[in-house]
């Protein structure tokens, strides 16, 4: 059987490198070699390519604990072009690499999808990781959740934990604390926060970018929740709309809104204060996909859920299986799905799981992440 390549693209997760090292354990057992470029694909096209199947045992242990994609990078890329496709199948040939396991989000799929097509001697097998949790179906029951986002949910129980001490303890001059959350075009994340706050006890408002409000009805109803509480804890995913951000874009076309001239939390905090509202932001930016805590952060589901994902895909292409998707389903099950069947898996919170105009979500959001957090 010929060897494997692993592939990562797009921004990391907490648990990324558990799907790694459930693949290199399972093709390790299988006494072939996988390699890896460095990074991704940006590697294999300059013939950069690393034998992972040289790491130790208790290195791959470690790195299935470890967030972040320091063992092997990732990449962000536009679509290759022939000359680009012909040079990475000679560098494959040159390794005898037959089999491809791209982890990533929407980008990286639709780049397999595009890959598989061009390179009909390979086999492509995708598995996703994005803490924005915008891939898959939008019933939830073929993907349930993306490995990755439950961590991230569980880093801002953590984050708002922290806000709400120092919103409680500087609300005499700072009574705005606007967060900035990961979610590009969805509010899943920015929407979790609510989890840890069931009864709407804290004073929070949830800017989700599936009900963009303007600016005139977000401070006015930040003012009644100003009266109520004395002050305020404002969260926002990193996409919504509140100004000009002056956007940079990645090679594949997305907005990175970490590495842009402004950010949508400054906008707003300088928004209020214009007001005459005294305003502070926090935006963990980076932290959110890397940051660990006694190691209690990395949610143990998570872990084991990436880790069963790379083994399984690591197994579908052993029985010879190529073009599919490997993920979770609602039943909490490892599951293969045929590309086919995931040309447009980009997906956002359903308006069942918002309530509109009230900067909130709802019970059914909820009752959702239940089911996830299980």
């Amino acid at each position: 059987m010929s060897n494997f390549l692993i592939l990562m693209s797009g921004g990391t997760t907490p648990v990324i490198n558990a799907t790694l090292s459930g693949i290199v354990e399972a093709v390790k057992k299988k006494k072939k070699k996988v390699y890896s470029g460095l990074p991704g694909i940006n590697g294999v096209l300059v013939n950069k390519i690393v034998n992972l199947t040289d790491f130790s045992k208790s290195k791959i242990s470690n790195m299935g604990k470890t967030p972040g994609s320091h063992f092997i990078g990732t990449t962000r890329l536009k679509k290759l072009t022939n000359k680009e496709i012909h040079k990475l199948e000679e560098n494959l040939i040159k390794k005898n690499i037959k089999n491809i396991i791209n982890i990533g989000g929407n980008g990286t799929l639709k780049q397999s999808i595009d890959l598989s097509k061009r390179l009909k001697n390979f086999n492509f097998i995708s598995c996703p990781k994005t803490v924005d949790n915008d891939l898959g179906d939008c019933s939830f029951k073929k993907l349930l959740f993306n490995p990755g986002f439950i961590s991230c949910a569980m880093i801002w129980k953590f984050f708002l934990e922290m806000i709400n001490i120092e919103n409680v303890g500087a609300q005499s001059h700072d009574k705005i604390i606007v967060s900035q959350t990961f979610g590009r075009d969805t509010g899943f994340i920015c929407g979790s926060i609510r989890y840890w706050d069931r009864d709407n006890k804290l004073p929070i408002m949830l800017l989700l970018p599936e009900d963009i409000q303007s600016f005139s009805n977000i401070f006015k109803y930040s003012k009644k929740m100003l009266k109520k509480h004395g002050r305020l804890m404002i969260f926002l995913s990193e996409g919504y709309k509140v100004g000009n951000i002056k956007p940079k874009h990645d090679k594949s076309g997305q907005v990175m809104y970490g590495s842009s001239g402004n950010t949508n939390c400054q906008i707003l905090s300088n928004k209020f204060m214009q007001k005459g509202i005294q305003s502070r932001i926090f935006n963990p930016t980076i932290l959110q996909r890397v940051f660990k805590f006694r190691n209690i952060i990395l949610k143990k589901k998570d872990i084991l859920i990436a880790k069963q994902i790379g083994t399984f895909a690591a197994k579908m292409l052993f029985k010879n299986k190529r073009s599919i998707l490997v993920g979770i389903s609602d039943k909490n099950k490892v599951i293969s799905l045929p590309y086919s069947a995931c040309t447009n898996y980009s997906r956002k919170m359903p308006s069942d799981f918002i309530i509109k105009n009230k900067f909130n979500v709802s019970k059914k959001y909820l009752n959702y992440l239940d089911k996830v957090f299980k």
